[in-house]
Formats: structure tokens, C-alpha cells, sequence
């Protein structure tokens, strides 16, 4: 659905840093932010599972959230990507991805404790 059209005597809002203050409504702001949300809810099964049961599958848990988090920002357009999107696209994906093979990675490499 398109946004409604402003009339010429509509004023837009702007924040301190000159940006459009969005007047969504506080919960469909909220549910606009499914990707983090899912992102979110992976990492704290991860770090639930690393601090109480096991570390090396909540390290595997965690990395594969955060290789999650770049699969999302990488098919997701800037705007449906929400609070995933903080640079440009290329920023996000290089820095995301790297830090969720790494954390995969060295969940792999971890020797089990003795």
C-alpha cells in the first residue's frame, strides 16, 4: 500500500538530526523489525545454551544466528532488512558474514573439555 500523499500544507516532522520522524504506530514499528527479532531469538538460544549446557553448540548456535543475521540482509531490500541494514549493503554483508564464520569456525576447531 502507498504512503499517503501529503498536501502542501502538511508539515513533515523531523528528529535533532534532520531525519523524517515516522508516525507508524509504535507496534507496527515493532513487528516491522522481524529479522532482528529472529536474529535476536537465535542468539539468545545460543548464549542460553553456552552458559548453562553446552559450549561448543551454543557457540555453533551463535555463529549460525549471525550467519543467519547475513543470509537475511543479503536477500531483504535496505527498507524490509530494518535494523539489520546499519551501513550499505556491502559493509554489512563483508562484516556480518566474517563474524559468523569465524564464531562458526572456532566452535568447530574447540577441543571437547576433558
Amino acid at each position: 500500500m502507498p504512503p499517503p500523499k501529503k498536501d502542501a500544507g502538511d508539515e513533515i516532522r523531523l528528529d535533532g538530526e534532520g531525519n523524517p520522524i515516522d508516525d507508524q504506530p509504535l507496534v507496527q514499528r515493532a513487528v516491522d523489525q522481524w529479522p532482528l527479532a529472529l536474529v535476536l531469538i537465535g542468539v539468545a538460544v545460543g548464549l542460553l545454551i553456552l552458559a548453562f549446557a553446552d559450549f561448543k553448540q551454543g557457540s555453533l548456535i551463535l555463529g549460525c544466528s549471525v550467519i543467519f543475521a547475513g543470509a537475511l540482509r543479503t536477500v531483504l531490500t535496505q527498507e524490509r532488512a530494518g535494523l539489520l541494514a546499519i551501513r550499505s549493503r556491502p559493509i554489512d554483508l563483508i562484516t556480518v558474514y566474517s563474524l559468523g564464520i569465524a564464531l562458526t569456525t572456532l566452535a568447530l576447531v574447540v577441543p571437547p573439555p576433558r
